[in-house]
């Protein structure tokens, strides 16, 4: 008779008695990994909450989802520091990198070398760019500088303060500025710098103006505050300064003062919280709101690319201008920025940049060794990541 070492008597086929059932030790193997990746997972969803208070337990699912995904890091191909002192300011304009700041304008190639400057005294700078042309203008004084290429096509110094200044793709011009007897007055300028009409605005708040891409509209975005509470609202004239139609945010009480014009002359404007679109003719065609919109773009195909928070928490979302959503998915930390162009988008946390193409796919990120400023696209494989005094030109692998 024999005995185990617990002192049970076995009595016959002492081995089969002895070894586990036939597939119970790779259970057991499974069931391990299983309970460590359930480990893993809790830990790496508790590290994301800490980054985003408004992660649920469905962002678990989704943690899951990503966990044998790998994402590349983009490959440094250039960095150079500059000095943030003089607190400049940054473009991507043609093929060059553009800084402006209180001392003139700069363009520096890929590895930070200058190839042009123009000596100009700017006390806030502030620099737009539109298909071939870049304006540069001093927020607070009255200067408006109209580049194409290196040369200084027009300029202009006004007798009132700018407020906003913007460029259409075609050149045209708008300029808020003060106004010694109303709220603010909207200039717009030619091409060729001529001045064609002013607007004044006696009523609203003007945030941003800009021409259509079929130079038959001015769109004006405001702010009305006769209310108990402050809302956007979008006005258009025709270029002899007529209104054409008027679009009030009162109803949801939002403030969405940025916007960008599509080829079709169709709006999406954006605010801290929501996001719309308007068509040409002032109406709006739809609205969505957000708990927070850390950044927006237009990405291409008339897609408007936003980095939000909802109750699912940070996610990119791509809609269209019918206002369908045509791709989205989950972000990594909590979003601060959001640049984007044809078939790439870039969305920083404080210090890494996630980069997608217009299906949300990730195509690579970038960890960078302090906060992430600004993003800006050469092509759709080539970025440059503007971070506290210093500036990298990364490839998207």
């Amino acid at each position: 008779m024999q005995k185990t070492k617990t002192g049970v008597n076995l009595l016959k086929e002492p081995r089969e008695q002895v070894n586990p059932e036939p597939g119970s030790r790779t259970s057991g193997i499974v069931m391990a990994l299983l309970l460590f990746l359930c480990i893993v997972s809790v830990a790496f969803y508790t590290y994301q909450k800490s980054l985003n208070p408004s992660s649920g337990p469905k962002d678990l699912l989704q943690i899951f989802q990503r966990a044998g995904s790998d994402v590349n890091e983009a490959e440094v191909q250039y960095r150079f520091d500059f000095d943030s002192g003089e607190n400049p300011v940054f473009a991507v304009y043609k093929d060059y990198i553009v800084k402006c700041d209180t001392s003139g304008i700069w363009f520096m190639d890929r590895k930070g070398d200058v190839v042009w400057s123009e000596s100009i005294v700017f006390g806030k700078p502030a620099i737009k760019i539109s298909g071939s042309r870049l304006l540069a203008a001093d927020i607070g004084s009255g200067g408006i500088y109209v580049l194409n290429d290196k040369t200084i096509r027009w300029q202009e110094k006004l007798d009132t303060a700018i407020l906003n200044a913007d460029i259409s793709e075609d050149g045209y011009v708008t300029v808020i500025t003060s106004s010694k007897r109303d709220n603010n007055e909207v200039r717009v300028f030619d091409p060729n710098g001529i001045e064609l009409f002013r607007k004044i605005i006696a009523n609203d708040f003007a945030v941003s103006a800009c021409i259509s891409p079929s130079e038959k509209t001015l769109a004006v975005s405001g702010i009305s505050a006769g209310t108990a509470r402050a809302y956007s609202n979008y006005k258009f004239y025709n270029k002899e300064g007529e209104e054409l139609a008027d679009q009030a945010f009162d109803a949801t009480g939002e403030l969405l003062p940025i916007f960008w014009y599509n080829h079709d002359d169709s709006i999406y404007a954006v605010g801290d919280s929501a996001s719309a679109s308007i068509d040409k003719t002032g109406k709006l065609v739809w609205e969505k709101q957000f708990k927070r919109v850390a950044g927006a773009s237009p990405a291409g195909n008339a897609y408007l690319a936003a980095a939000v928070e909802d109750d699912a928490g940070a996610q990119l979302k791509i809609f269209d201008k019918a206002g369908k959503e045509i791709s989205s998915c989950s972000l990594q930390g909590k979003p601060e920025g959001l640049n984007a162009i044809k078939g790439a988008i870039a969305v920083n946390t404080y210090d890494t940049v996630y980069f997608y193409n217009e299906k949300c796919k990730s195509t690579g990120k970038y960890s960078a060794a302090s906060h992430v400023r600004q993003v800006r696209f050469l092509t759709r494989q080539q970025a440059v990541i503007i971070c506290d005094g210093s500036i990298i030109v990364v490839n998207i692998v």
